[in-house]
């Protein structure tokens, strides 16, 4: 087991019970809390295991927080609209809480940042040549015409420069673990 794992479980040992409790108090049921307070450990650890986590206690926290949510949404959907009268205020909050969150989740910004530094290793890869195609036409959405007359090679080759250029990319993504 590597350093990481080990700290990943000291993080979730140490904080396990405050976790249990938080996650209970959104979905008002212990067994569930700790059985969401589990697929909070798994996803920290698989987190841990892949990138370098700043904030360990937060990010563990938002986890268990984003899985009771998720739970209580799913719980909504399967129960049948009939069953209960529901007060002005429990309509407008379970209304609320079906709003999609406009901030990404930590897990989110995590795999974001990784997808950048993929494309950038990416782009470093790429002859001079695909990359300067690559960049114009994509970021500065020149036409194939005018990076050709700039670069002075064929519309064919710029062509082909950026159709690499994107297959490299995507290889390069491909080839990354998950």
């Amino acid at each position: 087991m590597n350093s990481t794992a080990i700290n990943a479980d000291d993080v979730f040992l140490h904080h396990r019970h405050t976790l249990i409790h938080t996650i209970a108090r959104i979905v008002d049921c212990p067994q569930t809390a700790e059985d969401l307070a589990q697929d909070t450990y798994l996803k920290f650890l698989q987190a841990a295991a892949t990138q370098e986590i700043t904030f360990p206690q937060s990010f563990l926290f938002q986890i268990g927080r984003n899985l009771a949510l998720d739970h209580l949404r799913k719980q909504r959907i399967r129960q049948p609209l009939t069953n209960a009268k529901a007060t002005p205020k429990q309509e407008n909050d379970s209304i609320i809480e079906c709003i999609a969150a406009t901030t990404p989740t930590p897990e989110q910004i995590v795999t974001d940042q990784q997808q950048v530094t993929l494309l950038l290793d990416g782009l470093q890869n790429l002859s001079e040549r695909r990359r300067t195609c690559l960049v114009l036409h994509r970021f500065h959405h020149w036409p194939y015409g005018r990076i050709a007359t700039h670069l002075g090679i064929s519309r064919s080759a710029v062509e082909k420069n950026i159709q690499a250029a994107v297959a490299h990319l995507i290889a390069a993504q491909d080839d990354e673990p998950c």
